[in-house]
This record gives structure tokens, C-alpha cells and sequence, in this order.
């Protein structure tokens, strides 16, 4: 990117003299960096690869961009100085030639890849170039290299040629096609116009030298043509035309320090052969310097040579990478093929035993049902021994006693309780009219016992419906008979049952109240008797709860609670037992009693 025409946008004179006083606050001249002993300069700079550029990382780089930091090392080390540089991406070419020449501040220096031409000396200052300044006309790939001049000019009629607006190349563009009516293009970039000039069979354009050498080895595909080739004074930075950093700009570029910097800068960006024959220059006439000229010719040629091997080589890596592709495609078409089988043996396999499984997981099951029932109906078959073998005692004391009313009344509630109870020792099942009729029984059995000792109550709520079924035998039964041995006989006083059933979908529930001592006396009071207790079937209660419920979730809930008086003593226990009663194990087992 070199040259600038001597014509410049008046309409963006003020924009860019805004940012160029910014620019200029941020900066110092030479003499307040002497005064201060160090300073800040403001060096702005636009992408060109590989003179300035961001690399992948975001970081500066390139030919110029080493060249300023190595200017401004350079004059740390020599006058003992602290000079920072901060760097400025102008976003344009033309947007940092612009600043430059309208700021009234020295401090602030231009990277673009500058071409020092008579023009610009008027509005700028240059540093010694540090590279010669060479424009090269390039064509498509497809186009013929042609032999002299006249010969080019005949085809240029039939051409659309691209190049930079504002820069050496637009000139030299300009310069070719005097008196020529073609489309030219203004608008892209150096290496946009490679990549267009690559894409057109009929396009051409000037480009430097050292652009056109690393479109090479970046891939593009186009043509040097060994003709109208222009050459100026060479490439430099700019800084403002009343800067007094001249004197000290000159004494470092001059120097052999920073022209052996430059030699291996182009090295280190362009390749240790290619930087020392673009140093020295082919030259812009075909009789000066044939050598050079010869020797870049060669290096073309093994750049393009280099290129088309690698396009072979990867020609030929993607025609091996396709053939291994097909061929593990084929085989991962027969793997899926050989597992897709072993996976359907497999499933039909895990189906066959998952349907033996549940056949005899629904055995296990049934068996398991079948056990409950027949444990449910050994826990029911069981009675209190003592109630049987008290009321036989009591039975017997009426007869002696020789009060045979009261001996025969006995005995006839005895023989209905014990009828009833082998009864529902044998259903599953029974009403509510036969709860309370077995309850009945039995109270009225204990009351007769223990005469005077305590009074019940039953009490059903109206409107159950009087077919109401579905309750397990001697549930209820067993906590009614705690509560009158633990509860209402170890009392001084008298003692009272009540019993209420109430319906509340799909449950029925049964609260069971005494006025006894409570637990915890019962407790203690339990403690100071034989270890035989009255009412020994606590566990198989709890047994055939627990059997209910693993047939049916939630079967039977009981609650108990212990009831005080207001001074806080105890009252009596109460005892709720919610019956689910519309509700039956899934397919259920019933024995035959």
C-alpha cells in the first residue's frame, strides 16, 4: 500500500483535524521528551500483512510495527530516556495520512506502508525509507505472460482492472490505461484485489512488490507480468511537517543498526531468500539489475511449484481420505450390521425371560398372597387363652355358687361370643352390623364379669349406608379389649367404653375412648404384674395390620392419643383406626374357608 494522490477529500479535512488534535494531546514533541527525559508518542496504523497487522491473538505485529518499537528502544537505551508508545488502529489508509497532515503536534507518526513521492513532501515528513518502493502489474492466473509492452496495451481494451483508491498502485493504474475506457475498480484492498484479479479471468491491477510475493505464498492464484513495473524513492513512516523529531528519525534510520533490523525483519516475514532480493530490487526497467530480476523469477517459480505440489499432496490426501472413509464406512455398516443382530438376539432373548420372569414373579406373587391369607387366618383362629379360661372360672363360680340364672345366662353369651368369634375366624370380611354385634357380645360377656365395674357405649352415625361392608374381623375387637384390661380394671373408679363409627369415603372411621388410667400407668402397672400379660396379641395384631396394608396401600391407619384432664393429668387414651373399605388388592387370592 503506497502513494497517496495529491488530491485529498476537502469534505473530511475537519473530521480528521478533530481526531488529529486528540491524537496530538496524547502525544510529545522532541523537545519536551529532552526536557522531561521521556515521554509518549502516538503511533497510528492501518492492517497491510506483513508490514503491520493483528495476529490471531489480537496483538500487533510486522515489518513496521518492530521497525517503531525498535526507533523508540533505540532511543531509551541511547539518551537514557522513558519514551512509551501507544498505538492507534486508524481504521483507514487514507484516514492516517489525513490525521498526520492536519495535526499541529510532532509526536504522532504514520504506519501504512507509506510511499514517499514529490507530492506529499509538501504535507508531510517522511523517514529515510527503510525498503525499496516497487509496483508490479499482476493479471489472472489464466492470462498469458506477454513479451513487450505493446502487445499488453493491445488487450487492455478487453480488461477490468482493480486497484486502491488514493495509493501509488491507483496511480500507476491510471498512468497504464491513459486513454483507455475500461471499468476500473477503486474500492478493496490490496489483497481483496488479488483475490478479485484471482477470481476474473480478465482482471489486472498494480500491486507492491512484497504484496504480491505473500499473496503467493498464501495460495492466491495469480500472474507478475514482467512489464510496466514502477519504482519510487522508497517506503517509509510519516509524522506531521512541523515535528522536530526529523533530526532524530534520520540518525536512527540511517544507522546500520536499524538497516540490519530490516534486513531480518524481511527475512523473519517474508523468508530468508525472498527479503534480501526485494531489499536489493529488480528494478523498474527490464535492462537494470538482471541478476536480481533472474533470482525473484526463480523464486516465483518455486513458490508456485511449491504450491502445486501441495495441491497435489492434498489432491492426493483427500483421494486417500476419501478411499478410507469409504472403506470405514463399510465397515462400520457391517459392525452395525453384526451388532444390530446380536441386538435383536439379545432383545428377543431379555423379551423371553422378561415374560418368563413376570410369569414367575406373578407366581412368587400369588404364593405370597396365598401365605398372607393363610398367616390371616391363623393370627384370627387365635383368642385370648385367659378370656376363655376366666370366663370358664366365673362360669364355674356361678355354679357353685348355685345362682343358676346368672350361670345360665352366662353361658348362653358365652356360646353366642364364641360362635361369632370361630365365625369370623373364618371370612376374610365381614359388615358393619356384625362389628357391632360381635362387640356387643363381647362387652356385655365383661360386663357380666366384672359387674359394676364399668358401663359402654356404641354409637353408629346416621347415615351409613346399612349394607356397609368390607371390614376385617377382629381388628377393632382387640383394641376395644385393651382398653377395658389396660385401661378401664386398673381404675379405682368406673369405668366407661364408647365406641362411634362414622363414614367418611372410602373410609370408615372408628374411635375407640376410655377413661382409664392411660398409658403410661398402664405401663408401670403392667411392670409390677407377672410377666404373662392379659391381652398377648400385640405383635399379631400387628402382624395382620401389616399384612392388610401390604395388600393394599394404606389399608388401615391407626392413631393413638392420650387424653387429660384440664389440670393436665390423664383422662383416658383414645384410639382412631381409619378402614379403607371400597378398596381390594388387585386380583386378590381367597381361600376357601
Amino acid at each position: 500500500m503506497n502513494g497517496i494522490k495529491p488530491l485529498i477529500q476537502i469534505l473530511s479535512i475537519a473530521w480528521f483535524l478533530g481526531v488529529g488534535v486528540a491524537a496530538a494531546q496524547e502525544t510529545d514533541s522532541w523537545a519536551t521528551i529532552q526536557e522531561n527525559k521521556g515521554g509518549t508518542v502516538t503511533a497510528l496504523w492501518y492492517d497491510i500483512d506483513p508490514y503491520i497487522f493483528e495476529d490471531d491473538n489480537g496483538k500487533l505485529q510486522g515489518v513496521e510495527y518492530e521497525l517503531m518499537e525498535s526507533f523508540v528502544r533505540w532511543i531509551n537505551k541511547t539518551y537514557d530516556y522513558e519514551v512509551a508508545i501507544r498505538w492507534k488502529n486508524a481504521r483507514s489508509f487514507d484516514g492516517i495520512y489525513n490525521q498526520i497532515r492536519s495535526t499541529s503536534d510532532g509526536g504522532v507518526f504514520g504506519w501504512s506502508f507509506f510511499s514517499i513521492t514529490p507530492e506529499r513532501k509538501q504535507e508531510v515528513q517522511f523517514t529515510p525509507p527503510y525498503m525499496p518502493d516497487i509496483n508490479v502489474l499482476v493479471t489472472n492466473d489464466r492470462m498469458p505472460l506477454f513479451t513487450n509492452e505493446a502487445a499488453f496495451r493491445d488487450t487492455i481494451p478487453h480488461l477490468r482492472g482493480y486497484t486502491m483508491r488514493y495509493t501509488a498502485m491507483e496511480q500507476d493504474m491510471d498512468s497504464l490505461i491513459r486513454g483507455y475506457a475500461i471499468p476500473v475498480s477503486r474500492k478493496y484492498d490490496d489483497y481483496q484485489i488479488l483475490e478479485r484479479i484471482a477470481a476474473e479471468r480478465d482482471a489486472f491491477g498494480y500491486v507492491p512488490l512484497t504484496v504480491y510475493v505473500v499473496s503467493l505464498q498464501k495460495g492466491i492464484k495469480v500472474k507478475r507480468q514482467h512489464l510496466f513495473a514502477t519504482e519510487r524513492p522508497g517506503l517509509a513512516g510519516i509524522f506531521p511537517i512541523n515535528s522536530d523529531w526529523q533530526p532524530i528519525v534520520d540518525e536512527y534510520f540511517q544507522s546500520f543498526e536499524c538497516k540490519r533490523l530490516v534486513s531480518g525483519l524481511l527475512s523473519k516475514y517474508l523468508g530468508s531468500q525472498i527479503g534480501p532480493i526485494i531489499m536489493e530490487g529488480p528494478g523498474a526497467s527490464p535492462d537494470g539489475q538482471r541478476d536480481a530480476e533472474l533470482e525473484l523469477l526463480t523464486k516465483e517459480r518455486e513458490i508456485v511449484s511449491q504450491r502445486l505440489a501441495n495441491s497435489l499432496l492434498a489432491a492426493e490426501r483427500d483421494r486417500i481420505l476419501r478411499y478410507v472413509s469409504m472403506l470405514l464406512i463399510v465397515v462400520a455398516i457391517g459392525i452395525a450390521v453384526l451388532m444390530y443382530n446380536r441386538y435383536r438376539m439379545k432383545t428377543r432373548l431379555t423379551k423371553l425371560l422378561t415374560q418368563r420372569n413376570t410369569v414367575i414373579g406373578k407366581q412368587h406373587r400369588d404364593i405370597e398372597r396365598i401365605n398372607r391369607k393363610l398367616h390371616m387366618r391363623v393370627l384370627q383362629a387365635q383368642i385370648n387363652p385367659h378370656f376363655v379360661f376366666n370366663s370358664l372360672n366365673d362360669l364355674q363360680y356361678y355354679i357353685n355358687k348355685g345362682d343358676t340364672a346368672t350361670s345360665l345366662g352366662y353361658v348362653s353369651r358365652f356360646s353366642r361370643f364364641i360362635r361369632e368369634l370361630l365365625a369370623q375366624a373364618n371370612i376374610p370380611e365381614i359388615s358393619l352390623a356384625q362389628e357391632e354385634k360381635f362387640l356387643r357380645l363381647y362387652l356385655e360377656l365383661e360386663k357380666m364379669r366384672f359387674a359394676g365395674k364399668f358401663d359402654y357405649a356404641i354409637e353408629t352415625e346416621e347415615g351409613i349406608p346399612s349394607d356397609l361392608s368390607g371390614l376385617p374381623p377382629l381388628i377393632i375387637y382387640h383394641y376395644v379389649e385393651n382398653a377395658l384390661y389396660h385401661g378401664i380394671l386398673n381404675l379405682d373408679r368406673h369405668g366407661e367404653i364408647r365406641i362411634t363409627f362414622r363414614y367418611e369415603s372410602p373410609h370408615l372411621v372408628c374411635n375407640i375412648t376410655d377413661n382409664g388410667c392411660g398409658r403410661e400407668s398402664a405401663k408401670e402397672r403392667t411392670k409390677q404384674r407377672d410377666a404373662n400379660e392379659t391381652t398377648p396379641y400385640k405383635r399379631l395384631l400387628k402382624d395382620r395390620i401389616q399384612i392388610l396394608n401390604d395388600e393394599v396401600s394404606g389399608r388401615i391407619t391407626v392413631a393413638v392419643a392420650d387424653l387429660v384432664t384440664p389440670e393436665g393429668k390423664p383422662a383416658g387414651t383414645n384410639v382412631t383406626l381409619h378402614i379403607l373399605i371400597n378398596s381390594r388388592a388387585q386380583n386378590p387370592i381367597v381361600l376357601d374357608y
